[in-house]
């Protein structure tokens, strides 16, 4: 979706934004959320509880890439350990990578959960 310009008053694009980033946040967009509220924070600091908003935007974003990079590197290792070990049937390399997307998926959550 291209750029959209905004009018109206500060508070009047502050309440757009605020409400955008809620809408985002709620289907796990926290890009996109952490984007708006950088704007609100930049322009009203003030505005509502942006700026709390946006730390924890920011911090389910971290959470988020985490969660991918961590099961996308379970599942590398996973099957890096079936091609060293010579598996030569693709469906098992296929079902080690799945158990490794779950092992790293639970490996970032726990470490996530440790962190709060």
């Amino acid at each position: 979706m291209p750029k959209q310009l905004l009018t109206g008053s500060l508070e009047k694009q502050c309440e757009f934004l605020y409400g955008l980033a809620q809408e985002k946040m709620q289907v796990g967009n926290y890009t996109g959320a952490v984007h708006a509220l950088q704007e609100i924070v930049q322009h009203a600091p003030d505005y509502a509880d942006a700026a709390e908003l946006l730390a924890i935007a920011k911090r389910r974003k971290t959470d988020q890439r985490n969660r991918l990079f961590f099961s996308l590197l379970g599942a590398v290792i996973f099957v890096g350990i079936g091609s060293f070990s010579q598996i030569a049937n693709d469906l098992w390399l296929f079902a080690l990578a799945f158990l490794g997307l779950l092992v790293g998926y639970g490996t970032a959550n726990l470490l996530s959960s440790l962190r709060t």
